[in-house]
This record gives structure tokens, sequence and C-alpha cells, in this order.
């Protein structure tokens, strides 16, 4: 059996992004930076590969900066979108690690950094969001889809709130899991800053990119690439195999996950996290009690299905703050997996799929109570 259903760590890198970055390796080598015809060239095909990232997100092509990584982008916003040191930042318990420990990182240095429950949906607590928010709130950051349960929070109407009490605060999101997937139309979900990664739509892995409706202060500079916001010679075979990959994308979630979700529901003592209805479609988060996930992780592995364990940025962690926020048992997160499928996984890889997890936690289950 051969199941890669962790696809919200990342994907396999399709055919268009593989051919589009082997020839930017092979031809198009030449440093977008130089004035002769073959390095104007590619710095045309730089240019080409950002006008098609902006069209998926219905925004000005100047507005987007390449970045090596979504986390990257989330530091950028946590470090230069905080400007009034008497204000505070906002942002949920379900944030991604790369936005949560700047967060903190921040607060340590005397910033109010506030953070907003999560609801048992795995959306935010939009009543306690609004009473994170005040006048003196001059950041917000809220991702746009959960990566540990594919749950999506209500961007248009959580900016909604911080334009009529906050109205020159930055609201950032997150939208690794959702670009590609869901409606991203910055104009209309209204945010200032938006992160993105390649490698989760089957592009490549380091890099990704920041929209900025307004320029935040330099991340790095040098040589002035990227109008002088993030300098460094750019990663030219990643641009253009982002690009590619945003192209060809199957924007269709899995036909499977709702048979995923009752098949998982007939195993016994198993919980799925998280309101289906408010899903993105493409994560289910599911629980097993009396089941520690990473050794279930480790056994479905060795028979082929490979799942997650939640974030793999912070998988090593025995304690899952999003789904403790989300108010799951101490148990529920110790006998917690992530299966996030391919679009084009099969009913059948699904049933074989789980036929072989109800087997490996009933052998788990008859090792701790035999």
């Amino acid at each position: 059996m051969n199941l890669f259903w962790d696809n919200a760590s990342t994907t396999p890198v399709c055919a268009a992004a593989v051919k589009a970055c082997c020839e930017m390796m092979a031809e198009g080598y030449y440093n977008p930076s130089a004035l002769y015809d073959k390095g104007l060239a590619v710095k045309r095909r730089v240019e080409d590969a950002r006008k098609t990232l902006a069209t998926a997100l219905n925004i000005k092509p100047e507005t987007l900066t390449f970045v090596s990584g979504a986390t990257e982008a989330n530091n950028w916003v946590m470090q230069a979108g905080f400007k009034n040191k008497n204000g505070n930042i906002v942002i949920s318990e379900g944030e991604h690690p790369s936005v949560y420990q700047p967060a903190f990182a921040l607060k340590a240095r005397g910033v109010d950094v506030r953070t907003v429950p999560l609801a048992p949906s795995g959306a935010i607590d939009v009543s306690a969001f609004e009473r994170a928010v005040d006048a003196n709130t001059s950041l917000v950051s809220v991702m746009h889809c959960s990566n540990e349960t594919g749950s999506v929070n209500p961007l248009s109407d959580l900016v909604r709130v911080v334009r009529s009490k906050a109205p020159r605060a930055l609201f950032h999101s997150d939208g690794v899991q959702a670009f590609g997937k869901l409606r991203t139309d910055l104009l209309y979900l209204d945010v200032d800053l938006y992160s993105i990664s390649a490698h989760k739509i089957g592009g490549p892995k380091g890099i990704g990119a920041l929209y900025a409706k307004h320029p935040l202060a330099a991340l790095l500079v040098g040589g002035g690439q990227e109008r002088g916001l993030r300098s460094g010679t750019e990663n030219t075979p990643g641009i253009v195999g982002f690009a590619a990959a945003a192209a060809c994308y199957h924007s269709q979630a899995p036909q499977c996950i709702d048979g995923l979700r009752r098949q998982l529901c007939t195993i016994a003592n198993s919980r799925i996290n998280g309101d289906p209805h408010c899903n993105s479609g493409y994560i289910v988060s599911v629980s097993f009690e009396g089941v520690k996930a990473e050794i279930l992780q480790h056994m479905l592995s060795d028979r082929g299905i490979c799942v997650g364990t939640g974030s793999a940025c912070s998988s090593k962690s025995k304690d899952n703050r999003v789904l403790r926020s989300m108010g799951v048992s101490p148990s529920g997160i110790e006998g917690n997996i992530r299966i996030s499928p391919g679009t084009e996984t099969t009913d059948e890889e699904i049933a074989a799929g789980v036929a072989v997890i109800r087997e490996c936690v009933e052998t788990l289950r008859g090792k701790i109570h035999g």
C-alpha cells in the first residue's frame, strides 16, 4: 500500500512545476538583475509569474513580494507590521508557529499581545475576537484555514470588526492552507497582508509570497531586488515553478472526504475534531481514545500510509494548543492524527486505508488493555 495522506504538510510537485523549474535551472539560469538580453528575459519570466499569482489573488502584481516561504512572510509581518508601540496585537490560538512564536517574542519585549480562543468548530471564537479588538489594536493576524483541522475562519466578518473598531490596524492572514483551495479573492476579503506558499499546491519548496496592500518596511536590504523590500538574487526556478503549480492545481477538494469522515466514525471511541460545515474539505482531524498518535503514525507508516499528527513544524510537541483551545480532552490530543488526502484519492483507497487504521487502532488498544 502506498497512500500519502499528509498533503497538509506538503504536496507532490506537479509535472508542470517540475518542468518549469528544470527549464529555469538548465536554460534560464541567468541573473534577472543583469541588463543583457538573457537576463532581461529571465526577469520577464519572474514578472509573468508574479502576474499569474496576482491574478489568482485578484490583486495588483506590484503588491506581491516573493520570499522563501510563508514562515518568512509571517515573520516579516510580525517584525514590520507592528508599528504602534503603545498598541496591541490580536492573534488567534489557532495560528501557525511562524505567527504565534514571533508574536510572543514581541510579548516578551512588553508588547500587549492578545490571543483569542477557538470555538469547538475549530474556527475563531468571533465574540471573543470582538472583545479583544479595540481602538488601540495595531495588528491582527488570523489564519484563513487551519493547518491542524481544516477549519475556515470568516475573514470578511473579522475584517469588518477591525475596520469598525480600529480603522488604522493592519489585518494579516496566513493563507497557506487556503490558497488554491478556497476563494482567495483578496479584494473581496479586504485583508491588508496575506501569506502564501508553493509547496502546499504542488509547487517546489523554498518559495512563497507576501501580499501587502501597502509596502512594509524592507525585510532584507542590499541588492534592491523585489522593489527594495527583499534583497537577494531571486529564486527564479522556484518563482516560475510556483506560478506553474498555481496555474494547474486541482482546486476541487477531494470528493472522498465525507466518506472518510463517515468511515473513521465507525471506529470505536473515535472523534472528528471541528465542524465539517466550516471545513475546507482537505483536512480531517480525528482522535482515537486510548491510543498514542505517534505510535499509530509509525504503525501506519510501516503499512505504507503517511498521516500527520498536527503541524509538521511542531509535531515533536506532546501538547497541541490548537486542539486544546477547541476543548479537545488531553486523551483526545494524545490520540489525534491529521489526515489530508490528495485531490486524486479514490473511494477505494479511502476504504482500504481506513481498514488499516482500524486494524492498527484495535491492535494498539489490545496491547494497552490486553
